[in-house]
């Protein structure tokens, strides 16, 4: 059923996220509490999704059974991720007999460290990215499928990102540390895999070699490339803001796994509602005229956004005397409430 489907994607969202959340609190003990661990994450995170879901894509349609490909898939995820800490540990090991043999300066050695650890963690990225392209075909192939069953699957999968991160920066971590919250994810990664394995015994196997057509409107050449131009300028300026603000709110809400949890959580629930906002709107208006307008409202954002940021120690100190904030839970309120203050904004037009 597609509403099991829709769970199961939920569920694999959150782990993803919980995932990304461990490794940056890992590579945290390797780089320190430094700019180049949260690079390290976010372009292994993404550099894997993108090239899963490209992989995926040329081969998705042609796969004679996608769910129980989907559940292996998510069966894989969890053993390499449990195989993770043992991988970063050997990497530990080249790092010295880099630094033994070769002896590169801070920038070349930050280089090679950054270029080992991303090779670890791009093989669980590649199979998260390529999980959606496959399950869009096996929704695709569903008796109850209908025009936005993929878009609520993506929107499944958002939700439990947004829930995942902030489980584990907020629970799990906390609670039970980090090899029971990977227990957990993985866990919950063999327990998507066998209900999805389940689920395609009562569904056929199809072969199609069919490929969705491109709206008329966007499918001319000229077209196609601005509008990949205009994703590939959009996703560089979401995540490199994303790591940018990771970094200054570190000097200012400290650099614990909770304000990495706070300013992923943010950028995922700003996203989730621009997306949301878009689908509300009418379609009268071009999209070369829409994305304009959005382009110019984020610039704008983010000029502010800069205003913003040398206000909020002052917002966090006026507030913290003025409430008479002495618990660790008021403190944490006030730095989400100064989070959102300069990331919400930008982000929900980013996702627009």
């Amino acid at each position: 059923p597609t509403s099991l489907i829709g769970l199961c994607f939920i569920l694999s969202g959150a782990t993803g996220l919980i995932y990304e959340v461990l490794w940056a609190r890992m590579l945290g003990l390797v780089f320190g509490a430094t700019t180049l661990a949260v690079s390290t994450v976010l372009a292994a995170f993404m550099g894997g999704l993108a090239l899963g879901s490209a992989l995926a894509g040329k081969v998705a349609a042609r796969i004679r059974r996608p769910l129980s490909t989907y559940g292996w898939m998510e069966i894989s995820i969890a053993i390499y991720a449990l195989l993770v800490p043992l991988l970063f540990r050997g990497v530990d090991h080249v790092y010295a007999l880099v630094w033994q043999q070769l002896h590169p300066g801070n920038f070349a050695f930050s280089l090679w460290r950054f270029a080992l650890s991303g090779l670890v963690l791009l093989v669980p990225t590649t199979l998260m990215g390529a999980t959606l392209p496959v399950l869009a075909v096996a929704l695709v192939r569903s008796s109850t499928r209908d025009a936005n069953s993929v878009t609520r699957l993506y929107a499944c999968n958002l939700v439990g990102a947004i829930v995942g991160t902030l489980v584990a920066g907020f629970v799990l971590l906390p609670l039970v540390g980090i090899r029971m919250t990977m227990a957990v994810a993985a866990v919950l990664n063999v327990l998507v895999g066998v209900v999805a394995i389940s689920l395609q015994r009562k569904a056929p196997s199809v072969v199609s070699e069919k490929v969705p057509a491109l709206d008329p409107s966007i499918s001319t050449v000229n077209s196609s490339r601005f509008w990949l131009f205009a994703a590939l300028a959009s996703g560089f300026v979401t995540i490199s803001t994303q790591v940018s603000w990771t970094r200054i709110l570190t000097m200012i809400i400290g650099s614990s796994t909770y304000a990495f949890s706070i300013v992923v959580a943010l950028f995922l629930i700003g996203l989730s509602l621009g997306a949301w906002l878009v689908a509300l709107k009418d379609r009268s208006q071009t999209l070369r005229s829409a994305i304009l307008k959005v382009e110019v409202l984020t610039v704008v954002s983010l000029i502010v956004s800069l205003f913003v940021l040398n206000k909020i120690p002052v917002v966090l100190i006026t507030l913290g005397l003025k409430l008479q904030i002495s618990s660790w839970l008021g403190l944490l309120l006030l730095q989400v409430f100064s989070a959102t203050l300069l990331i919400l904004v930008p982000a929900v037009l980013m996702g627009m």
